[in-house]
Protein backbone atom coordinates (compact mmCIF):
# COMPACT_ATOMS: atom_id res chain seq x y z
CA UNK A 1 0.00 0.00 0.00
CA UNK A 2 0.97 3.47 -0.90
CA UNK A 3 0.71 5.79 2.20
CA UNK A 4 0.95 9.72 2.81
CA UNK A 5 2.42 10.62 6.22
CA UNK A 6 1.85 14.35 7.24
CA UNK A 7 3.85 14.80 10.44
CA UNK A 8 6.70 12.74 9.02
CA UNK A 9 9.40 14.62 11.07
CA UNK A 10 7.52 14.59 13.91
CA UNK A 11 8.24 12.22 17.13
CA UNK A 12 5.34 10.11 15.99
CA UNK A 13 6.01 9.88 12.16
CA UNK A 14 9.21 9.06 12.51
CA UNK A 15 8.42 6.06 14.38
CA UNK A 16 5.75 5.34 12.58
CA UNK A 17 7.32 5.10 8.97
CA UNK A 18 10.07 2.19 9.48
CA UNK A 19 7.02 0.33 10.73
CA UNK A 20 5.49 0.62 7.60
CA UNK A 21 8.51 0.21 5.62
CA UNK A 22 8.70 -3.23 7.98
CA UNK A 23 5.87 -4.06 6.48
CA UNK A 24 6.30 -3.67 2.73
CA UNK A 25 3.92 -0.68 2.40
CA UNK A 26 5.41 2.83 0.27
CA UNK A 27 5.79 5.89 2.07
CA UNK A 28 5.10 9.50 0.80
CA UNK A 29 6.69 11.73 3.71
CA UNK A 30 4.88 15.23 3.81
CA UNK A 31 7.40 17.83 5.52
CA UNK A 32 8.08 21.06 5.52
CA UNK A 33 11.45 20.86 5.20
CA UNK A 34 12.35 18.18 2.45
CA UNK A 35 16.16 19.10 4.40
CA UNK A 36 15.06 18.19 7.82
CA UNK A 37 13.30 15.19 6.48
CA UNK A 38 16.27 13.62 4.44
CA UNK A 39 18.71 14.20 7.76
CA UNK A 40 15.61 12.39 10.06
CA UNK A 41 14.11 9.66 7.82
CA UNK A 42 15.05 6.64 6.45
CA UNK A 43 16.78 6.71 2.81
CA UNK A 44 14.22 4.82 0.81
CA UNK A 45 11.31 6.59 0.93
CA UNK A 46 9.42 9.60 -1.37
CA UNK A 47 9.57 13.04 0.67
CA UNK A 48 7.37 16.00 -0.77
CA UNK A 49 7.82 19.39 0.55
CA UNK A 50 4.79 20.75 2.06
CA UNK A 51 3.16 23.25 4.42
CA UNK A 52 0.03 22.13 5.60
CA UNK A 53 -1.01 25.70 6.76
CA UNK A 54 0.63 27.46 3.83
CA UNK A 55 -1.80 29.86 2.12
CA UNK A 56 -2.09 27.76 -1.65
CA UNK A 57 -2.04 24.30 0.27
CA UNK A 58 -5.71 23.88 -1.19
CA UNK A 59 -4.81 24.22 -4.93
CA UNK A 60 -1.23 21.65 -4.03
CA UNK A 61 -2.19 19.09 -1.58
CA UNK A 62 -4.27 16.36 -4.08
CA UNK A 63 -0.75 16.61 -6.21
CA UNK A 64 0.96 15.58 -2.61
CA UNK A 65 -1.54 12.85 -2.16
CA UNK A 66 -2.26 11.28 -5.50
CA UNK A 67 -1.62 7.59 -6.23
CA UNK A 68 -1.82 7.04 -2.10
CA UNK A 69 -4.49 4.20 -0.60
CA UNK A 70 -4.15 5.70 2.95
CA UNK A 71 -3.45 9.40 4.73
CA UNK A 72 -2.31 9.10 7.74
CA UNK A 73 -2.33 12.97 9.73
CA UNK A 74 -0.07 12.62 12.58
CA UNK A 75 0.96 16.42 12.14
CA UNK A 76 0.88 18.52 15.36
CA UNK A 77 2.87 21.88 16.53
CA UNK A 78 3.24 21.55 20.38
CA UNK A 79 4.73 25.02 21.47
CA UNK A 80 7.74 24.70 23.31
CA UNK A 81 6.41 27.57 25.87
CA UNK A 82 2.86 27.43 26.29
CA UNK A 83 2.49 30.59 27.80
CA UNK A 84 3.47 33.13 24.73
CA UNK A 85 0.25 34.56 23.23
CA UNK A 86 -1.00 32.77 20.41
CA UNK A 87 1.53 29.81 21.16
CA UNK A 88 -1.19 26.85 20.47
CA UNK A 89 -1.97 28.81 16.87
CA UNK A 90 -0.52 26.40 14.29
CA UNK A 91 -1.95 23.12 16.40
CA UNK A 92 -5.02 24.62 16.31
CA UNK A 93 -5.00 24.98 12.51
CA UNK A 94 -3.23 21.51 12.05
CA UNK A 95 -6.32 20.13 14.04
CA UNK A 96 -8.97 22.14 12.12
CA UNK A 97 -7.88 23.47 8.58
CA UNK A 98 -5.77 21.13 7.83
CA UNK A 99 -8.25 18.44 8.39
CA UNK A 100 -10.57 19.84 6.11
CA UNK A 101 -8.02 20.05 3.28
CA UNK A 102 -6.83 16.43 3.56
CA UNK A 103 -10.17 14.89 3.74
CA UNK A 104 -11.33 17.28 1.07
CA UNK A 105 -8.12 15.66 -1.21
CA UNK A 106 -8.49 12.45 -0.01
CA UNK A 107 -11.90 12.31 -1.81
CA UNK A 108 -10.40 13.89 -4.68
CA UNK A 109 -7.31 11.31 -5.06
CA UNK A 110 -9.58 8.01 -4.10
CA UNK A 111 -7.35 7.95 -0.68
CA UNK A 112 -9.13 4.56 0.85
CA UNK A 113 -8.24 4.78 4.46
CA UNK A 114 -7.43 7.78 6.84
CA UNK A 115 -6.25 7.73 10.14
CA UNK A 116 -6.27 11.03 12.22
CA UNK A 117 -4.10 11.24 15.80
CA UNK A 118 -6.25 12.76 18.51
CA UNK A 119 -6.16 13.09 22.19
CA UNK A 120 -7.44 11.82 25.15
CA UNK A 121 -6.79 14.98 26.86
CA UNK A 122 -9.58 16.24 25.41
CA UNK A 123 -12.27 13.70 27.49
CA UNK A 124 -13.91 15.67 31.02
CA UNK A 125 -12.77 15.58 34.10
CA UNK A 126 -13.75 12.03 35.30
CA UNK A 127 -11.98 11.55 38.73
CA UNK A 128 -11.97 7.37 39.48
CA UNK A 129 -14.26 6.37 36.73
CA UNK A 130 -13.04 4.54 33.57
CA UNK A 131 -12.99 6.97 30.57
CA UNK A 132 -13.76 4.80 27.40
CA UNK A 133 -14.44 5.60 24.13
CA UNK A 134 -18.16 6.53 24.70
CA UNK A 135 -17.60 9.52 26.79
CA UNK A 136 -18.38 12.62 25.14
CA UNK A 137 -15.46 14.79 24.68
CA UNK A 138 -15.20 18.12 27.37
CA UNK A 139 -17.44 21.04 25.85
CA UNK A 140 -17.02 23.09 29.25
CA UNK A 141 -16.67 27.14 28.55
CA UNK A 142 -13.26 26.41 30.64
CA UNK A 143 -11.55 24.17 28.62
CA UNK A 144 -13.07 25.43 24.76
CA UNK A 145 -9.25 26.64 24.35
CA UNK A 146 -7.78 23.19 24.09
CA UNK A 147 -11.08 20.87 23.54
CA UNK A 148 -12.71 22.55 20.69
CA UNK A 149 -10.32 22.29 17.96
CA UNK A 150 -10.02 18.73 18.87
CA UNK A 151 -13.90 18.02 19.21
CA UNK A 152 -13.90 20.04 15.76
CA UNK A 153 -11.69 17.79 14.42
CA UNK A 154 -12.85 14.78 14.98
CA UNK A 155 -16.45 16.09 14.16
CA UNK A 156 -15.29 16.52 10.59
CA UNK A 157 -13.50 12.97 10.28
CA UNK A 158 -16.69 11.44 11.73
CA UNK A 159 -18.76 12.89 8.68
CA UNK A 160 -16.99 11.27 6.26
CA UNK A 161 -18.70 8.72 4.79
CA UNK A 162 -17.34 5.16 6.10
CA UNK A 163 -17.86 3.62 3.33
CA UNK A 164 -16.17 5.82 0.78
CA UNK A 165 -13.57 6.66 3.42
CA UNK A 166 -12.16 3.87 6.03
CA UNK A 167 -11.41 6.36 8.70
CA UNK A 168 -9.92 5.53 11.83
CA UNK A 169 -9.39 8.43 14.78
CA UNK A 170 -6.78 7.49 17.36
CA UNK A 171 -7.18 9.13 20.70
CA UNK A 172 -3.80 9.55 22.20
CA UNK A 173 -2.49 9.36 25.93
CA UNK A 174 0.20 11.85 26.53
CA UNK A 175 3.44 10.73 25.39
CA UNK A 176 6.19 9.44 26.71
CA UNK A 177 10.25 8.29 25.55
CA UNK A 178 12.52 9.91 23.48
CA UNK A 179 11.92 13.90 22.35
CA UNK A 180 8.69 14.35 24.30
CA UNK A 181 7.85 16.38 27.41
CA UNK A 182 9.10 13.57 29.82
CA UNK A 183 12.55 15.06 28.94
CA UNK A 184 11.41 18.07 30.29
CA UNK A 185 10.06 16.54 33.24
CA UNK A 186 13.33 14.49 33.90
CA UNK A 187 14.96 17.72 33.86
CA UNK A 188 13.10 19.87 36.54
CA UNK A 189 12.66 16.91 39.01
CA UNK A 190 16.79 16.32 39.13
CA UNK A 191 17.17 20.13 39.38
CA UNK A 192 14.22 20.18 42.08
CA UNK A 193 11.77 22.54 40.43
CA UNK A 194 9.00 19.87 39.37
CA UNK A 195 5.51 20.35 41.49
CA UNK A 196 2.81 18.38 41.92
CA UNK A 197 -0.50 20.00 42.24
CA UNK A 198 -2.94 19.05 44.36
CA UNK A 199 -2.26 15.77 46.14
CA UNK A 200 -1.19 14.10 43.04
CA UNK A 201 -4.22 11.41 43.11
CA UNK A 202 -5.61 12.33 39.80
CA UNK A 203 -5.07 9.55 37.34
CA UNK A 204 -2.87 10.49 33.99
CA UNK A 205 -2.95 8.63 31.06
CA UNK A 206 0.21 8.28 28.98
CA UNK A 207 1.37 5.95 25.88
CA UNK A 208 5.14 5.78 24.74
CA UNK A 209 5.93 6.85 21.21
CA UNK A 210 6.73 3.32 20.47
CA UNK A 211 3.41 1.76 21.46
CA UNK A 212 1.45 4.73 20.04
CA UNK A 213 3.50 3.89 16.89
CA UNK A 214 2.36 0.15 16.48
CA UNK A 215 -1.01 1.27 17.33
CA UNK A 216 -0.90 3.31 14.42
CA UNK A 217 -0.02 0.78 12.21
CA UNK A 218 -2.24 -1.95 13.42
CA UNK A 219 -5.44 0.58 13.10
CA UNK A 220 -4.37 0.73 9.82
CA UNK A 221 -4.39 -2.67 9.31
CA UNK A 222 -7.06 -3.85 11.42
CA UNK A 223 -9.47 -1.53 12.30
CA UNK A 224 -13.30 -1.39 11.14
CA UNK A 225 -14.64 1.81 9.12
CA UNK A 226 -15.73 4.67 11.53
CA UNK A 227 -13.91 3.66 14.45
CA UNK A 228 -12.63 5.17 17.70
CA UNK A 229 -10.06 4.44 20.14
CA UNK A 230 -7.95 5.24 22.83
CA UNK A 231 -4.31 4.61 22.72
CA UNK A 232 -3.05 4.56 26.32
CA UNK A 233 -1.09 2.12 28.73
CA UNK A 234 -2.24 1.39 32.35
CA UNK A 235 -3.25 4.86 33.54
CA UNK A 236 -0.97 5.96 36.30
CA UNK A 237 -1.66 8.64 38.98
CA UNK A 238 0.01 11.83 38.59
CA UNK A 239 1.87 11.12 42.37
CA UNK A 240 2.69 7.59 41.50
CA UNK A 241 4.09 8.56 37.63
CA UNK A 242 6.02 11.68 39.10
CA UNK A 243 7.37 9.66 42.04
CA UNK A 244 8.73 7.01 39.99
CA UNK A 245 10.36 8.83 37.52
CA UNK A 246 12.00 10.58 40.26
CA UNK A 247 13.60 7.39 41.89
CA UNK A 248 14.53 6.23 38.54
CA UNK A 249 16.98 9.00 38.34
CA UNK A 250 17.87 9.07 42.10
CA UNK A 251 16.26 12.62 42.35
CA UNK A 252 14.18 13.49 45.20
CA UNK A 253 10.41 13.33 45.01
CA UNK A 254 8.80 16.56 43.46
CA UNK A 255 6.96 18.48 45.46
CA UNK A 256 3.24 19.20 46.12
CA UNK A 257 1.17 22.25 46.09
CA UNK A 258 -2.06 21.72 47.94
CA UNK A 259 -2.95 25.67 47.18
CA UNK A 260 -2.92 24.87 43.47
CA UNK A 261 -5.48 24.19 40.85
CA UNK A 262 -6.41 20.68 41.11
CA UNK A 263 -5.94 19.21 36.83
CA UNK A 264 -8.15 17.00 35.81
CA UNK A 265 -8.29 13.07 35.78
CA UNK A 266 -8.35 10.80 33.41
CA UNK A 267 -8.39 7.31 33.93
CA UNK A 268 -8.41 6.19 30.49
CA UNK A 269 -9.37 2.65 29.20
CA UNK A 270 -7.49 0.30 26.39
CA UNK A 271 -9.59 -2.25 26.32
CA UNK A 272 -11.43 -1.47 23.11
CA UNK A 273 -7.98 -1.27 21.10
CA UNK A 274 -6.38 -4.50 22.48
CA UNK A 275 -9.41 -6.30 21.60
CA UNK A 276 -10.08 -4.90 17.89
CA UNK A 277 -6.66 -3.86 17.20
CA UNK A 278 -4.98 -7.08 18.10
CA UNK A 279 -2.43 -4.56 19.75
CA UNK A 280 -1.13 -3.69 23.88
CA UNK A 281 1.20 -1.73 24.82
CA UNK A 282 4.75 -3.20 25.29
CA UNK A 283 7.22 -0.64 26.56
CA UNK A 284 8.09 1.03 30.15
CA UNK A 285 6.43 4.41 30.53
CA UNK A 286 9.67 5.06 33.28
CA UNK A 287 13.09 4.88 31.65
CA UNK A 288 15.09 2.79 33.03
Amino acid sequence: MKIAVAGSTGVLGCAVIPLLLQQGDEVRALARSAEKARKVLPQNIEIAECDLLSPNINATIASYLQGCEAILHLATSIPKNFALPNAWDANTRLRTDAVRILLKASAEVGAKRYIQQSITMAYPDCGENWITEDVPLDTSPERASPCAPVIAMEAMVRNAPAHQLHWCILRGGSFVGRDTFQEGAIENIRAGREIIPCDGRNFVSFIHVADMATATVAALNHAPAGSIFNIVDEPLRQHEYSDRLADSVGANKPQRDMNGNCPPSWRCSNQHAKSNLNWRPTHDLIPK
